[in-house]
């Protein structure tokens, strides 16, 4: 197995503000919240958006949630669940919710109960919105949790995340705060932000393996 501090200097270097997507207006057409889609978009067909902007929004919840979702799911994903979030009901309810994660300290528990509010929102999509917020859970600040991420760890390869393995999207909000905590102490070890190890296990965490000589050893 390897370890996530032997990277610590590619992680230390990640850009991590300037991770971008590219989101295409034709792919967000949403009667119900329209204007502020046409008010970000603005006269352009493709904008990109990277986590400095949406850092950057979060005064603006109406604003901040649709680029939020834009960032992460650029084509609106498959299925309901985006639909569902972006009912003009439910996006008023989240807004709702979101107001006490802004910079502040929020329990697992309120977290948990919040998701099961609004049909659609999930961890990964609620995990992109307290980062974002700059929200702190059980005493660590708020980072991404998504299938790409948990595929990384469930690969078992980097002896830090060892005690993670078996984390899943249906047991991930109950693990979260050991994700968090591992995230932000590993952070610390190394002297890098959160997010960058968050960013490298996104970018690199399951295309990664040890170097082993021809003999296998």
């Amino acid at each position: 197995m390897m370890r996530i501090t032997e990277f610590k200097e590619l992680i230390r270097n990640l850009p991590y503000d300037q991770h971008s997507f590219d989101v295409k207006r034709k792919n967000w057409i949403v009667p119900s919240q329209q204007q502020v889609i046409d008010s970000i978009f603005a006269d352009k067909d493709v904008i990109s958006l990277n986590r400095h902007h949406l850092h950057n929004s979060n005064f603006d919840l109406d604003t901040f949630i649709l680029k939020t979702l834009m960032w992460g799911y650029p084509t609106r994903g498959r299925g309901n669940n985006l639909n569902n979030i972006l009912k003009k009901r439910n996006f008023v309810f989240l807004i709702e919710i979101l107001e006490d994660y802004r910079d502040n300290e929020v329990f697992i528990e309120k977290m948990e109960s919040d998701i099961k509010q609004i049909r659609g929102l999930g961890l990964s999509t609620m995990t992109k919105f307290t980062n974002f917020l700059n929200t702190t859970i059980n005493g660590n600040k708020a980072l991404i949790l998504d299938n790409r991420i948990i595929e990384a760890i469930n690969k078992d390869c980097f002896i830090e995340l060892e005690h993670l393995k078996g984390i899943s999207i249906s047991n991930g909000i109950k693990r979260y705060p050991e994700y968090l905590e591992t995230i932000n102490q590993l952070a610390k070890q190394i002297e890098s932000e959160p997010e960058q190890i968050e960013l490298f296990l996104f970018m690199f965490g399951r295309n990664l393996s040890e170097l082993i000589g021809d003999n296998g050893k």
